[in-house]
């Protein structure tokens, strides 16, 4: 046994320390083993009994630290598939307090934890202090990797929503634009013709968008359009004046005789828009 390897309460002191992650599996026989995610790699950590430590890693762990252990010269992979040839290639390795670190592809369902685990970890063997850190390290900067993939598609869905909420408001825009300044209401209609006349909402349609119905209009009424608002000899109020009868509509201005033979002339386009004469 060799002693200078960190049991296993320094080794998660060590972990806690780099800041990964630890995933607690209910009902866990082995009370050495840290598990740094749901489906991610696990670390073995039975130095009281052996000299060794032991990481079941997954796919992406196993090629990141197999190849910076490659860079440093420490890998060794193993192709043997026996679990007693690994075992004995192990306890050799450990005698010896060796600085290599031992790689076992796709692993062997007899070295499992759990041998009825239907995902084979790749194994990864290794025997000083020292290559605890590099795993160690190695873990950790795939797991900051992952965690800037994460905030960058975070990111990138927050975004696609916000451009999707623009696009909403802008045709929302549209719809209402096209509504108030393009649709036709029906103000009344005429008993004997069946014609359909236009009020206030016919006029605004001459009108630039965004322009309300206070500003001045973006064209003119003729003679004619302001009949089909205020027809002549149509019968009119005016909240001062009383009841009155259109008598005609001449250049844009419409001359009302009302009670007492009081006779007005207003502008057509202010009567439309103010609405200061009402049709009966």
């Amino acid at each position: 046994m060799n002693n200078q390897l960190y049991i296993y309460e320094e080794v998660c002191d060590l972990i806690n320390e780099k800041g990964l992650d630890h995933y607690k599996k209910e009902n866990d026989q082995d009370k050495f083993i840290w598990r740094f995610s749901e489906s991610g790699s696990s670390l073995h950590v039975n130095t009281i009994s052996r000299s060794h430590y032991v990481l079941y890693a997954t796919e992406k762990d196993y090629n990141l630290i197999h190849k910076k252990a490659e860079e440093a010269k420490l890998a060794l992979p193993i192709k043997e598939s026996k679990k007693d040839i690994i075992e004995l290639m192990v306890s050799q390795y450990e005698g010896v307090a060796s600085k290599a670190i031992l790689f076992v592809r796709n692993g062997n369902k007899g070295l499992l934890q759990n041998p009825d685990e239907k995902k084979l970890y790749h194994v990864i063997y290794f025997f000083t202090n020292d290559n605890l850190n590099f795993v160690l390290d190695c873990l950790l900067e795939n797991a900051l990797y992952n965690e800037k993939l994460r905030q960058k598609k975070a990111y990138e869905e927050k975004l696609r929503a916000s451009e999707e909420l623009k696009a909403l408001a802008a045709a929302q825009t549209r719809m209402m634009n096209s509504q108030k300044y393009r649709r036709k209401v029906p103000m009344y209609g005429d008993a004997k013709s069946g014609a359909t006349s236009y009020g206030v909402a016919s006029a605004l349609s001459y009108m630039k968008p965004g322009a309300s119905a206070g500003s001045a209009p973006a064209k003119k009424l003729s003679d004619e359009e302001i009949r089909n608002v205020i027809p002549e000899g149509a019968s009119v109020s005016h909240k001062k004046y009383g009841n009155g009868k259109v008598k005609s509509i001449i250049e844009g201005k419409i001359d009302v005789l009302f009670e007492d033979s009081v006779e007005k002339t207003f502008a057509a386009q202010v009567c439309i828009d103010k609405k200061i004469l009402t049709i009966n």
